[in-house]
């Protein structure tokens, strides 16, 4: 049995608790539809981070194999050809993202400039900048499956809240409420009948 909210019993109060359960109603309708959107976000964006992961995994053994053989190849010097190609380095930008009214921090790599140099280098450079743009993006979706997370069990108890305590305590006040005035309505009829018998006695 849920306790009973502590209201006058009055008519105008039990047609206020009635507009508060029917906005409460409404208000879990939409809070039940974005808990549902949050999750499915959810459950795609991990499905996302999986595949990346995946990416990743099989990105960072191609670079590694490249690296080595272009340091065989070239050797240590490599390196500073490499730096000296650069006009301008890659940048790392950093922001926020809105997913559903939640905000997420984001981040994305802006691609530097570089001279055209040795065919190998250059296809290591760019497998170099892809691998990093991935792990960058990943970082980026794994942050949001974290905020996503945090946001679907604040919403989740506010679900909770209004399915479980909040509207059931509602309809618990209004039906005592109403069962008060239909006590109220007999015990009122009864004092009539009773009067209009004494009456009728007395004239008789």
């Amino acid at each position: 049995m849920s306790s009973l909210i502590r209201v006058r019993p009055t008519k105008i109060e039990l047609i206020r608790l009635k507009r508060r359960r029917e906005l409460a109603r409404k208000v879990y309708r939409i809070l039940r539809e974005r808990l549902t959107i949050l999750v499915n976000e959810f459950m795609t964006r991990i499905r996302r981070a999986y595949r990346i992961r995946r990416e990743i995994n099989r990105d960072i053994l191609d670079v590694y194999n490249e690296a080595a053989y272009l340091l065989g190849l070239y050797g240590s010097s490599i390196y500073d050809y490499y730096d000296s190609s650069t006009v301008e380095g890659s940048k790392l930008v950093i922001g926020f993202e809105n997913i559903m009214g939640v905000k997420s921090y984001t981040a994305m790599m802006k691609k530097g400039r570089f001279i055209d140099t040795y065919p190998e280098l250059n296809e290591f450079r760019e497998h170099s900048i892809t691998l990093i743009s991935r792990i960058i993006e990943l970082g980026r979706i794994e942050q949001s499956i974290k905020t996503l997370g945090v946001e679907i069990n604040k919403t989740k108890r506010r679900v909770n809240a209004l399915e479980y305590i909040f509207i059931p305590r509602l309809t618990a006040t209004i039906k005592y409420l109403q069962m008060k005035f239909e006590e109220r309505e007999r015990e009122e009829k009864a004092r009539l009948k009773r009067v209009k018998s004494m009456l009728e006695k007395h004239r008789g």
